[in-house]
């Protein structure tokens, strides 16, 4: 791996060493690059961070192009999603989506928006799933994205496929690969999810509402898996010797063949998904019990060799067990079938207008079917009836599976621990 310069303090990084080491990494001159990254991961930036974009550019050169999915800011996605007609009041009050002008998401990093705002830049004129793209292919790439359906046939995300395109994480967890909303687009596989939303768009000169219909990107297919499914792709897709894996700065990196990632996808999809999963399967959510000790046990003990990945002593989990059952302060609540124990949370006082959630975990196969939400809402019940007017409960950060799914709950962050290798 390429270093900083003997001028450069140790940590620094500079727009020539981005340069260099994405080279190294595989990016080609005239290559078509989508872009995922944490700056934050990669190091102090020299000069800040569009440096990283103009590194990138250097190695692609002038008949390369570059992108990155950017969204809007502003989206009445989460406001209109499901509606059948729009309330009066929103449809005068919300602003129009302007490709020029219309902010990229923030919470999706600062270089969606540098790339948004850089001289020459092209952006997709869809409302929610925009696309930034600057370079030769610019244009092409981003011109005529279909309003329905804007991650398919048609896409930029399809486009980056047919002009043998590459995808580069710089920092950036596997499960953020965008690209991967088109296998699932693509893959040949029963129930998948469809969401429908509103948004106001430019039509010569005058905002138009539209309704727009997508499958869900927040997860479109009824994966149960332990991991996130796009992860658990890219897991086997890198296993399986595809890919490649270095370092920019100190953020660990991957460059992926799109199309190869793509058909990969498709083909992995249809192979765990090819069956439709039976959702009928009665879940009920009650306090537990003492007569619960063993279940209670070995959720735990699942818990912890889950996030661990290493065993876990069946008598600390006992341990744990006892404790959780027999403290005044805390409460435990289970997820039942009728033959087995799915899930659990528990709720713990810790101050007397202060509560905590912890030990919230449910099985691989029954993920994603709304249990962890039942099990909080028995949770913040018993805080609530105790007194507390607020809640706590931490994530780590790299468990991005785990942060969406309480995001999705009404949390959001609060404070943040950080440290960095020596």
């Amino acid at each position: 791996m390429g270093r900083c310069s003997r001028g450069c303090a140790p940590g620094l990084v500079t727009r020539q060493q981005v340069a260099v080491e994405a080279h190294q990494l595989g990016i080609e001159p005239g290559d078509t690059v989508m872009l995922h990254a944490s700056v934050g991961s990669i190091g102090w930036i020299v000069g800040g961070p569009d440096q990283v974009l103009f590194g990138l550019r250097d190695v692609l050169g002038e008949r390369g192009t570059l992108m990155m999915y950017v969204g809007w800011d502003g989206s009445p996605y989460d406001v209109t999603l499901g509606m059948h007609a729009l309330p009066p009041q929103i449809e005068a009050a919300w602003p129009v989506f302007d490709p020029a002008t219309s902010r990229a998401v923030r919470e999706w990093g600062v270089l969606a928006e540098y790339i948004r705002t850089l001289p020459g830049a092209v952006r997709s004129a869809h409302p929610d799933s925009s696309f930034v793209a600057i370079g030769h292919g610019a244009e092409a790439m981003n011109s005529d994205h279909p309003l329905q359906y804007g991650m398919g046939t048609g896409s930029p995300l399809a486009k980056l496929c047919e002009a043998k395109g590459k995808v580069l994480l710089i920092g950036s967890p596997l499960s953020n690969v965008t690209l991967l909303h088109l296998a699932e687009h693509l893959a040949d596989v029963p129930g998948k999810g469809v969401v429908r939303y509103w948004a106001p768009i430019l039509e010569s000169g005058t905002k138009t509402w539209v309704g727009i219909e997508e499958f869900d990107t927040t997860g479109c297919l009824p994966w149960r898996g332990a991991t996130d499914m796009f992860e658990a792709i890219l897991q086997e897709h890198i296993q399986g010797g595809r890919g490649t894996i270095g370092r920019i700065g100190a953020a660990t990196s991957y460059l992926f063949d799109a199309a190869d990632l793509v058909a990969f996808a498709v083909d992995w999809i249809e192979e765990k998904l090819r069956d439709p999963i039976d959702d009928d399967e009665t879940v009920e959510v009650r306090q537990a019990e003492s007569s619960d000790h063993r279940a209670v046990a070995s959720l735990l003990q699942e818990l912890e060799e889950e996030m661990t990945g290493t065993p876990f002593p069946e008598s600390r989990a006992s341990s744990w067990a006892d404790e959780l059952l027999e403290s005044g302060n805390c409460r435990g609540f289970l997820a039942v079938t009728e033959r087995d124990a799915v899930g659990m949370i528990v709720a713990s006082i810790l101050s007397p207008q202060r509560g905590g959630i912890d030990h919230a975990y449910i099985v691989p196969g029954h993920r994603r079917r709304g249990i962890l939400r039942e099990l909080e809402i028995e949770a913040t019940t018993f805080l609530r009836e105790r007194g507390c007017c607020d809640v706590e409960l931490h994530v780590g950060a790299e468990n991005e599976a785990a942060r969406e799914a309480w995001r999705a709950l009404g949390y959001a962050p609060t404070l943040e621990s950080m440290e960095r290798q020596l």
